[in-house]
């Protein structure tokens, strides 16, 4: 009886070390883990980036069959992560140079490697940008497309003039996400009508919203 109490007691004493080790490093495991969504590095960036290629595919096919592709020349995929929107882009079979930029190295090497034969050929331009400060000149993308992406820039107001700079006349912007993603990364500008106040301050023209289960989309006009 007393050794069965003694087991007991120990059985605790390890439960209760468990959980107080889950408790003290879920917070940092929480961020580690969002930082490598924001800026995939490393092993695990590596992997996550590949990861993306196919979790996203069917919100990038989506969001194409949402969008206007009449008289377009140049693209631009902001934050293209593991390149499946860049090779759906690709594979419509338009008259299009697709340009990409992503703050990660990882996602860049896989990027590159699921669409290099577009690369080779000048129709994928990919590079190694923030959005909030990129090397295009004004004017000069007719479609940008983020996917995914908004939840994580460090400051959402510079991306979005940024990409307004960048847009040519009449040009629009697609904006797409899940939604509870944007629900847990954003602190601001996580509702239709604040990220609108926004967009409009910033000089954008019109939001258009639409939503499919967990997926939401904006159309939004410069």
């Amino acid at each position: 009886m007393m050794k069965r109490t003694k087991r007991k007691k120990i059985a605790l004493i390890i439960l209760g070390g468990i959980l107080g080790m889950s408790f003290i490093l879920y917070k940092p495991l929480i961020n580690y883990l969002s930082e490598q969504a924001a800026n995939p590095r490393g092993i695990l960036g590596e992997i996550t980036t590949k990861i993306w290629s196919s979790y996203f595919a069917d919100l990038s096919k989506w969001t194409i069959s949402n969008t206007e592709m009449n008289e377009v020349t140049n693209v631009l995929d902001v934050g293209y992560g593991g390149g499946s929107n860049i090779k759906n882009l690709g594979e419509l079979k338009q008259n299009i140079t697709i340009y990409g930029v992503d703050i990660s190295e990882e996602s860049y090497k896989t990027a590159t490697n699921l669409n290099k034969k577009a690369i080779d050929k000048g129709k994928v331009k990919l590079s190694i940008q923030d959005v909030a400060a990129m090397s295009y000149p004004a004017d000069f993308f007719e479609v940008v497309y983020a996917i995914q992406t908004h939840m994580y820039w460090d400051n959402p107001r510079k991306g979005f003039e940024e990409i307004y700079r960048v847009m040519s006349k009449d040009a629009v912007l697609i904006l797409s996400s899940e939604k509870d993603k944007i629900d847990y990364h954003m602190d601001k500008y996580k509702t239709t009508a604040s990220l609108t106040v926004l967009l409009k301050e910033i000089g954008f023209s019109d939001v258009v919203e639409k939503e499919k289960g967990n997926w939401i989309l904006y159309t939004i006009r410069k």
